[in-house]
């Protein structure tokens, strides 16, 4: 009897045992912390790389989630995501290559948003001898001998818009030989701040807050088309979907404002 009693007993222990066992450590898996998300890849037209730095971060410590910028001209940038480079959320400054990489992707068309617009201004290292005054005589373009950094007009929007701008100044048949095209407009901006080039056109936001140059000239924007940042996240990352939404937000705009781009009252889609 007694054997009896014993042998119910240690099984009634073991029985226990397992189920606090098995109870503790489906509990334990429950509240393990979850493998941390794939960093995001982001190709950014190069305007926009400082600005985009300073919010990527932002996101960074509050999601903890990596976003790698890839920063370039807009066309370098469709050209890798239409051959297959693995992306996340592209923003173009503008459209023609945005609908290069939608047409290509067959993605649709109203799922891009117009994040940013700008504006060209003409600068000149800071240090240079030109002013407005030089820019308001007619014979400016005829009498200019030195090198003219702008986006490369083939394809860098930039140098597109500049182009643009000078044709209908009837301007470029005098300085289309004194142009010095750069791979994107960030690259012309150094022309200009390294005194490599005597002058630049190229977006006011990326000479904003540069202390190495000085802006004498802000073209009419009826001079050239309009001048817009567009982005698109790919529709089946739902992380690159959010993290579109949270650069739209109005902390982050003012960001972009800072840097000196213009803002639409909110980021609408088309």
């Amino acid at each position: 009897m007694k054997i009896k009693i014993i042998t119910i007993s240690i099984f009634f222990i073991i029985a226990i045992y397992t189920i606090t066992y098995i109870s503790t450590g489906n509990d334990h898996n429950n509240t393990q912390i979850s493998a941390p998300k794939a960093p995001l890849t982001v190709f950014v037209a190069a305007a926009t790389y400082p600005a985009m730095q300073k919010i990527a971060d932002n996101y960074k410590a509050i999601t903890q989630i990596e976003v790698v910028l890839n920063a370039g001209s807009s066309a370098t940038l469709a050209r890798q995501i239409t051959a297959g480079a693995d992306w996340a959320v592209y923003i173009s400054a503008n459209r023609l290559w945005m609908n290069e990489v939608i047409n290509k992707l067959s993605l649709k068309p109203d799922s891009q948003v117009c994040l940013l617009k700008d504006s060209l201004v003409l600068a000149v290292p800071a240090d240079s001898p030109l002013t407005s005054d030089d820019i308001n005589n007619t014979d400016f373009a005829i009498n200019f001998n030195g090198y003219l950094a702008l986006g490369d007009p083939a394809s860098v929007p930039a140098g597109i818009y500049a182009k643009q701008a000078l044709e209908s100044m009837q301007w470029w048949q005098y300085l289309n030989d004194n142009v010095v095209p750069a791979i994107d407009v960030a690259a012309a901006a150094r022309y200009i701040e390294t005194n490599q080039c005597q002058a630049g056109i190229v977006y006011n936001s990326v000479v904003h807050n540069s202390q190495k140059v000085k802006i004498i000239h802000k073209f009419s924007e009826n001079l050239h088309k309009p001048i817009e940042f567009m982005a698109i996240a790919k529709p089946d990352n739902q992380d690159a979907i959010d993290f579109l939404n949270y650069i739209q937000k109005g902390s982050n705009r003012e960001i972009f404002r800072n840097f000196g781009f213009q803002t639409p009252g909110s980021a609408h889609r088309l």
